[in-house]
């Protein structure tokens, strides 16, 4: 185990996509699977006074086949600063390196001027019915990278195991993956169908959930030593289903 905690990577590689949709360029793309570190606006959260909430659940956990399920798990997301955006080493040092219950999420709001600081609460959840999650509530999602990181401090807070980044890492890889596909196949359905409805969205994730199931897809996926089979299996079926 590690000893102490990594230090919160800088603002371009906490984030992949920051934005209101249907508003802004970097806005979460609609056709973006749900994943682990997903920031909304606007949702009702029993018990914290904050209406901002990260989505908590490993993928697998949150999903019943296709579909999420009926409650989901989100951490609380306050304002820290309004003004300062708390990025860097200066502001590991003397902000984030020892507050162990929070996720500290600089310049949330992607703000060319007093972009502010965001902080997600691990001490403060609540489980949320599921159709909270709308799409366009959906405003800030995480990298590969900042999930890692997302992890390992609440594992710590949790625990105050210190789990390496590379442990981490190695346990996301298949479902990371899986992401990816997932994301690759309702992109190009919905680009063929000319649809991005939460119908037709909903329609080529049951699609993608049932073709990685069949033939343990889904198992051999997570096979290091298969994985890069499958990812051309996938990408061929994209191209034949909605491409030629």
């Amino acid at each position: 185990m590690a000893e102490q905690l990594d230090q919160i990577p800088c603002i371009g590689e906490l984030y992949a996509y920051r934005g209101v949709p249907d508003v802004d360029e970097d806005a979460p793309p609609l056709v973006l699977p749900w994943h682990q570190g997903d920031i909304f606006e606007n949702v009702n959260l029993p018990g914290p006074v904050s209406t901002m909430g990260m989505l908590f659940l490993h993928p697998c956990t949150m999903r019943k086949g296709a579909a999420l399920v009926d409650h989901v798990t989100m951490i609380a997301v306050e304002e820290f600063s309004g003004k300062k955006v708390l990025d860097g080493d200066e502001a590991w040092d003397r902000h984030w390196k020892s507050r162990y219950a929070l996720m500290p999420l600089a310049n949330l709001r992607d703000r060319e001027v007093r972009g502010g600081t965001h902080v997600a609460d691990f001490s403060k959840l609540a489980t949320v019915p599921s159709s909270e999650l709308n799409r366009g509530k959906r405003i800030a999602t995480l990298t590969d990278t900042g999930r890692l990181h997302l992890l390992q401090r609440s594992f710590h807070h949790f625990s105050r195991v210190v789990v390496p980044l590379g442990d981490l890492r190695a346990g996301m890889r298949g479902v990371n993956r899986e992401i990816e596909l997932q994301h690759d196949w309702v992109e190009a359905a919905c680009d063929s169908w000319k649809e991005w409805t939460d119908d037709s969205l909903a329609r080529a994730e049951q699609e993608f959930d049932a073709y990685l199931t069949a033939e343990e897809r889904r198992r051999r996926l997570s096979d290091i030593q298969q994985e890069t089979d499958i990812v051309c299996e996938v990408m061929k079926e994209i191209e034949s289903r909605y491409k030629s």
